[in-house]
């Protein structure tokens, strides 16, 4: 059976990379006041159609999200599961930046939608993993 060295390293620095995001975000937020990204995303929104219960939600939401995802992704515990939630939060955010006209900022998200869209293709390589490492078709040189 053949190796799939190459798709196995690719796969592990996607998920340092995107996990490394995720932490650089998240870290601020919680160190910051309680609510302080709910507010941050209802002064955003306010002049949007989007509606302030749902944005305020949302906001409620983005520093728990952030800190599962890096943890998730290190792990690699069910890890298709983990980059198809990661490009789904990735899209909303994107999405809501497009709803706010930041297109610039957008732009960025859409990328890393992009980046986790490749983690999900490579992630079927991966072996270093929580549930990868009883996997016996060889990997990153095994």
């Amino acid at each position: 059976m053949e190796k799939h060295t190459e798709g196995c390293w690719v796969s592990l620095v996607l998920r340092l990379a995107v996990a490394s995001l995720f932490i650089g975000a998240a870290v601020p937020k919680w160190m910051g006041p309680p609510g302080a990204t709910a507010a941050g995303f209802q002064e955003l929104f306010k002049e949007t159609w989007l509606p302030l219960s749902l944005v305020n939600l949302h906001g409620r939401l983005v520093p728990w999200i952030e800190a599962l995802i890096p943890i998730w992704l290190l792990l690699g515990f069910r890890l298709r599961l983990a980059w198809a939630f990661t490009a789904l939060f990735l899209v909303s955010l994107a999405f809501g930046m497009v709803v706010a006209q930041k297109g610039d900022i957008a732009a960025y998200n859409y990328m890393y939608v992009l980046i986790a869209c490749a983690g999900l293709h490579f992630s079927r390589f991966d072996r270093f993993s929580i549930d990868g490492f009883g996997r016996t078709d060889g990997c990153c040189g095994s």
